[in-house]
């Protein structure tokens, strides 16, 4: 079959030709000035093809052309997957790939190209099994764990296995400095001989950091550039090392203390390094300052590590909200693993909401288009569209209808009235934020 992709821009990506040819089309490339349907028209008029793909961003209908021409997804790095799941004939000359497909089919082609993110990945360095990625996608999830004495053993042992079954690739094993040495050594040594996944140590005082490194530790947090020579020779290439800023009054320190720290630290037979400049709270020190030495960070090569729990904890806003954002900011900031922890109880389930929310963002970087509309989503509170049986009017109103009632979200006292009716579930999810 003859597809041609119709485009504006100058230079058109070879590997998306190369990949719809795989799947056994020939494909013409017809640049265009404008998408409108007189200018394709006039583009395709002396072309052999059996079907133009039209960007899906474009805002005309192309029905009744002359021509078969319908609609891609938004991005070009989209339409080979579409075209695996779906040929041309099923695409619209009016709507967008995406909304034509569907959330079943773009589910399907969201899980085809993390499997592509995955198999395709050249890591900085491995963690037993676990590729790290030197920039993403992919993103990796840590999930924090605090270990107290109520919380070890056993229970950490389960609370560790828990976070790994809500999609943590790394758990870590944070503590205060001053909990009994040997009750963080014996937990982790429970935690890394019963689960047998990468767990980073975290105790918060060098030597007993050193000792669990020397037991097996695969990672090892929280180094200060003064730290690097304190470590044993014999153990720098036992573990990846996390490296934090020795100053961190503005994101230039950070980036001049960890980019430093960077070459001591290869000077000195450190062979698996992670750089991570620190996360603020929002607005007040200001979580920009993070992503800003993130940013520059990412450009030396090594991975970055953001730890969100500062600007998660520090802000009363849901939880699956702010972490989006904020991985959704971190993959931009060219961050490979983000951190989240689930200590509060406006945080529980915050390890599922971040694994869901690093393989959206690592898809969306993988198709170079904006997360919307992949087959997966983090609309937990609001939702993306109204349940059936109901519709939105507009300035806080909606009508359920049947039995045909029309309600105001913002008048509490006619929704006391209704809380008992068996369409309350309708009325409570349609009402949100107001309810």
């Amino acid at each position: 079959m003859r597809l041609a992709l119709i485009t504006t821009l100058e230079e058109f990506d070879e590997a998306v030709v190369k990949s719809l040819e795989t799947l056994g089309y020939h494909v013409i490339i017809v640049k265009v000035r404008g998408l409108s349907p007189e200018a394709l028209s006039e583009a395709l008029r002396s072309l052999d093809f059996d079907y133009a793909i039209v960007p899906g961003s474009s805002p005309h209908d192309y029905e009744g052309l002359g021509f078969r021409v319908v609609k891609g997804p938004l991005s070009p790095y989209t339409l080979p997957y579409v075209l695996q799941l779906a040929g041309p004939d099923a695409l619209s000359p009016a709507v967008q790939a995406e909304k034509v497909l569907g959330p079943k089919v773009m589910a399907d082609v969201a899980g085809r190209v993390y499997t592509d993110i995955l198999s395709s990945l050249d890591p900085a360095f491995t963690v037993g099994s676990l590729k790290v990625p030197r920039n993403p996608p992919p993103i990796l999830v840590a999930s924090d764990i605090y270990i107290t004495e109520s919380r070890a053993g056993d229970a950490a042992v389960e609370e560790s296995s828990y976070r790994f079954s809500e999609g943590a690739d790394i758990v870590v094993l944070s503590s205060h400095p001053n909990l009994d040495r040997k009750l963080y050594l014996n937990t982790l040594e429970a935690v890394m001989s019963t689960l047998r996944k990468p767990v980073a140590a975290d105790p918060a005082r060098l030597e007993t950091l050193v000792e669990a490194v020397d037991m097996g530790a695969p990672i090892a947090m929280s180094l200060t550039p003064g730290d690097l020579d304190k470590i044993p020779k014999t153990l720098r290439d036992r573990a990846a090392y996390v490296i934090i800023p020795g100053e961190a009054s503005n994101w230039e320190v950070r980036v001049e203390s960890l980019e430093k720290a960077r070459g001591r630290a290869l000077e000195l037979g450190y062979n698996s390094v992670i750089l991570d400049p620190i996360v603020n709270p929002p607005v007040y020190r200001g979580t920009l300052e993070s992503l800003i030495a993130s940013r520059k960070l990412s450009k030396l090569g090594a991975p970055i590590m953001l730890g969100l729990n500062n600007a998660v904890e520090m802000a009363d806003v849901d939880t699956h909200a702010s972490t989006a954002t904020l991985i959704l900011l971190a993959a931009e900031a060219g961050a490979s693993i983000v951190m989240v922890g689930e200590e509060s109880y406006k945080a529980r389930g915050n390890t599922r909401e971040a694994a869901r929310a690093a393989r959206i963002a690592s898809i969306s970087l993988k198709l170079k288009t904006p997360p919307k509309d992949l087959g997966i989503s983090i609309l937990d509170f609001k939702g993306k569209n109204p349940p059936e049986g109901l519709k939105y009017l507009g300035r806080g109103r909606v009508r359920v209808e049947k039995p045909g009632l029309e309600v105001d979200c913002r008048d509490e006292s006619s929704l006391e009235e209704l809380k008992n009716r068996v369409f309350w579930g309708l009325i409570e999810e349609a009402c949100r934020p107001w309810i």
